[in-house]
């Protein structure tokens, strides 16, 4: 039934979302609406997990009624990756650390930051055993 999903972040500043997952997390901009800036919506593919960006004025304006907070909401977008080490060098130079890589108790490997809008991001990756 289900077969994937896509995280809409509605936020101010599109260019800027696109600039960070592309440039600090090594995204790639998948497509963008419209296609003369400033853009309202843009779709970014990071290795195969796509993640999408939707001003909040334009979404205002496409659904009346809907209540879109000024803060993001209370969501933590957990990824998985293939080496948690070597993107949490990548990013902890460019990006608000709020977690340094550390091993839970649940088995994973984990880091977290915060993207430019507040949202926060969490990158794990599965221990192997007996570590």
């Amino acid at each position: 039934m289900f077969r994937k999903v896509a995280p809409m972040l509605l936020v101010e500043g599109v260019e800027r979302g696109i600039r960070f997952y592309c440039e600090v997390l090594g995204g790639r901009l998948a497509a963008v609406y419209p296609e003369q800036p400033p853009p309202e919506w843009a779709s970014l593919e990071l290795d195969g997990v796509e993640l999408t960006l939707w001003e909040k004025g334009a979404a205002r304006a496409e659904h009346r009624g809907l209540e879109i907070p000024e803060n993001p909401a209370s969501t933590i977008l957990y990824f998985y990756v293939d080496d948690v080490d070597a993107l949490y060098e990548q990013v902890k130079e460019v990006a608000e650390v709020l977690m340094a890589p550390v091993d839970q108790f649940y088995g994973m490997r984990e880091f977290t930051i915060r993207d430019p809008f507040g949202f926060i991001l969490t990158f794990a990756r599965e221990r192997a055993s007996g570590k």
